[in-house]
Order: C-alpha cells, then structure tokens, then sequence
C-alpha cells in the first residue's frame, strides 16, 4: 500500500485558495484542512484539527507532500518506533562541506539534516508543540530529549523545491531498480507453467538453469519453432502445449548502424518491440492472471551511439510498459520490464564491436535473478533498472 498500510485517516494540509476550491479534495477524494501562514501555523492547525475531530488519536505523522519518493515501508516503521519513543524523525548525513557565514570550518559529522517524514504520539506533540517557536522541525519541540529517534535512513528523499524539480520528479517517478548486492537474498516462490523466449541466448540459458531448482514447467521454443520475427498470436496458441502462467521474453535482434537503418528497422523493431505487443495480446486470450516479463536495455535511456534502432526499439519497449501497465492489471496481467546495462554474455562484444572489461558488466545470474523476482510480482508497469554497484 502506498500509506503502508498503517493509518487510519490521511489528511492534507493545505493553503487558503485550495481549501476554498477543494480542487484536491474533490479530485482525490482525501480529506483536507486549513493550514497557515507560517509551517509551524500550519502544523498547530493540523493538530488542532485532529483534536477536535479524531480525539481517541494516538499517534500521527507528517509528511512532506514535496517529498512524493518515500515508501510505504517507511510510514510503517516510524509508526512502529513510536512504541518506544514520543518522537521519531527522518535524517540523512551531510556530504558537503559545511563552513559557518564567516567561512570558518564545521565537522559536518555532528550534525544531521532533518527531514519527514516525522512521526509522534499524539498526546506529547500537541502539549509539547509551540508554533511560535522559530524550529522548522517538529522534533525539536519535543521536551524530552531522551524520548526521540533520529532514524538515518538511505531511503531516496528527493525534494521538490524549485519549478524545474517537478520535472525532474516526473522523471525519476519511472525509475526503480534492484539492488544486486541484494538480488540474491530474494525469497522467490516461482510455480506454475512458463513460456521463455530467448532461451537459447546467453540470459536464456542461465534462466533455464536456474529454473530446474523450481518446481515449474517451461517451454523455451527454438527460433525454428516460433519465429518471433513474424509471430502471431495464433503461432502462440497453437505451438504452446500449456497456457502459461508466466511469459519471459528475453530474445532481442541487434544491427549497429554499419548496417543502413532502414534494412534493419524491420528486423530490429519487429523482434524487440513488435513481438513484444504479440505476447500482450496473447496474453489477453487466456483469461487468467499472467506475469510478462520483457527484456529492456539500458540503451533505452539514451540513444547509443551506432545502435540507433536498437536503442529506438527499446525506448518504445519502455514507452509500452509504462502505457499499458495499470490496463493489463485490471485484466490481471502483470508486465514489467527488466533494464539491465550491459551483461557478461556473448553478444555483448558482438554488440559493441569491442573488448570490454568484465568488471563493466552484470553477471547473468544477477540478471536471471532480478527476471524471477519480477515473473512472481503483483506490481505492474515497472521499468527496473539493474547496474553494477548497486
């Protein structure tokens, strides 16, 4: 859940215009209440409104709504600490340099910056609060020191502050990613039928390795026998011996641009984009949940040079998962897209008409890995990223 599944009321404060309007009360259906000239105003008006219309309240927290990246997971641990302490609020260390106004140094390692979400028990914050006190963090109005947590967190806090962060949010909103130090800790309860496709490549392989550890049942068709070139629906229908519960696509055509664009574009955009469209169709047909997972690139986040269709033809891919994501989930078809830079495989040199370094690249294990964790999700429309070092 996007609250974490730990609150019984959200409610948004908000200035005098939108209070008037309620555009965002109307719009999203959440209770809002007037805030006030100063944040500290706004915070009293927030607990009074509490006061006077949920009395039996025993713990609330604040949040920033310029700060839109935090977890649920979060929320529902701060609510958690709070069965030990009256206060508990977000930190993060200081990586810059940090001088007084007169240029004399300060160790940044005493000091943490404050940020929300901050969470309370009710009772304490409304008799400790003073909104005319100059603190900018509720923290600080809690009397008893000893009875706050300033919880360091690497969670990412983004703040939108200035006009040109609403388009960096935007951006960063279609961003996730799996950590790899992390992928192989994952409990992944793989069952069912499933359709790989691609399965003779470098990934394909080591996904039809790892699958003999499961209990499933998988048809990896040969180009021969399922040419995703020119593929229809109807080759899928007939050609595979069970209706899958899961589709794992990580076949992919390639031509650098010493090839003429236009002699590759079919070929190119047929297998990495058109084949793809094919499976979501298909997948339509069977009339039950379905897990899809397709196989993106990191090319598809900036155009590489001398693999313009390649690059193209995954940037539409990522374009298709974030457009028909929430559609097929109200059909109950999870789709996903897997974005991993480049994989220690055979192609990869053939790709990129040169030696690279193997510490460059992702082990395909890690790959295959981050492939059955999104093949058992119940998320959908995701771009996951996957680079090394993370």
């Amino acid at each position: 859940m996007v609250n974490g599944g730990c609150f019984d009321k959200i409610i948004a404060i908000v200035d005098k215009e939108e209070y008037d309007s309620m555009y965002i009360a109307k719009k999203y259906g959440i209770e809002c209440a007037l805030g006030g000239d100063t944040r500290n105003h706004s915070i009293k008006n927030a607990l009074d409104y509490i006061k006077a219309n949920y009395p039996d309240t025993a713990r609330v927290l604040f949040h920033d709504s310029s700060r839109p990246f935090i977890k649920g997971e979060t929320f529902a641990s701060f609510m958690k600490m709070l069965d030990e302490y009256d206060g508990v609020a977000m930190t993060s260390d200081i990586n810059d340099s940090l001088v007084t106004l007169d240029g004399s140094f300060v160790n940044r390692r005493e000091f943490l910056l404050i940020q929300t979400p901050e969470a309370f028990k009710f009772d304490v914050i409304y008799s400790d609060f003073d909104e005319n006190r100059p603190d900018t963090a509720i923290i600080n109005q809690i009397k008893s020191k000893v009875k706050i947590k300033l919880a360091k967190s690497s969670a990412f806090n983004f703040k939108i502050t200035y006009p040109q962060d609403l388009f960096l949010a935007e951006q960063l909103m279609r961003i996730d990613f799996l950590r790899t130090s992390a992928i192989n800790g994952f409990d992944i309860d793989l069952k069912g039928k499933i359709l790989l496709l691609g399965g003779s490549g470098g990934v394909g392989q080591a996904i039809l390795k790892e699958l003999q550890k499961y209990d499933v049942e998988c048809y990896a068709p040969s180009h021969k026998e399922l040419d995703l070139y020119s593929v229809k629906v109807e080759d899928f229908q007939k050609k595979c011996p069970f209706e899958p519960d899961i589709i794992i696509n990580v076949a992919a055509a390639y031509e650098n641009d010493e090839v003429p664009l236009l002699d590759s574009f079919y070929k190119i955009f047929d297998i990495n984009l058109r084949s793809n469209l094919v499976i979501i169709e298909y997948a339509k047909t069977l009339n039950k949940p379905v897990n899809i997972v397709v196989m993106s690139s990191s090319s598809s986040t900036m155009g590489r040079e001398n693999l313009t269709n390649y690059s193209a033809a995954k940037a539409a891919l990522n374009s298709v998962v974030e457009s028909q994501g929430h559609k097929l989930y109200e059909q109950n078809i999870y789709l996903n897209a897997i974005i991993p830079e480049k994989i220690n495989t055979p192609l990869i040199e053939k790709l990129h008409k040169t030696q690279i370094n193997t510490r460059e690249l992702l082990d395909a294990e890690e790959v295959v890995n981050a492939v059955l964790k999104c093949a058992t999700t119940k998320q959908y429309g995701k771009l996951i990223h996957i680079r090394k070092g993370l």
